[in-house]
């Protein structure tokens, strides 16, 4: 749920309800992207994956951009040492029926990036940490599929399988 940092009113169950059912996905675009590979080829038995995400917005001409930004890091999980990172930032353009000027709009954010936006965007970034780690010449981690979880979730170590 919400992040309790959060100092925006909260909408309540239908009125964000009513909130996602005014907006549309109109495009989806790549910020900035950054990719080090520390170590030839990490073991993902002997590895530990750590994943931090991070959400905002800007206003658009008729709705927003959702940003959204993710930090993968590998370390060894002996000596803790930085096997290598991926860093990704996606713009999502948002058409929305309620403006980010209108008073309350920070209120329905906290909610949509806690809920709705991580399911949406989780796919683009899992995608191209899969990509960037085949390009790295790195053996397969299996990232998580994306869940709702309780709060405390965002900055956990991620547990990992190789194929």
């Amino acid at each position: 749920m919400p992040s309790k940092v959060s100092k925006s009113k909260l909408p309540t169950p239908e009125q964000y309800s009513h909130f996602v059912n005014g907006l549309e996905l109109r495009r989806v675009r790549l910020i900035e992207a950054s990719v080090q590979a520390l170590e030839a080829s990490p073991n993902p038995a002997r590895s530990q994956v750590g994943l931090e995400e991070s959400y905002s917005y800007r206003p658009e001409e008729d709705g927003f951009e959702a940003v959204g930004k993710f930090r993968l890091v590998v370390v060894d999980q002996d000596n803790l040492a930085e096997q290598g990172s991926i860093e990704v930032s996606f713009g999502f353009w948002y058409s929305s029926e309620l403006q980010p000027e209108t008073e309350g709009f920070a209120g329905y954010f906290d909610v949509f990036k806690e809920i709705n936006l991580p399911i949406n965007m989780w796919p683009f970034a899992r995608e191209f940490i899969h990509n960037a780690m085949a390009r790295m010449d790195w053996p397969p981690f299996t990232l998580p599929l994306r869940k709702l979880a309780p709060e405390g979730r965002r900055k956990a170590p991620v547990k990992t399988r190789s194929k």
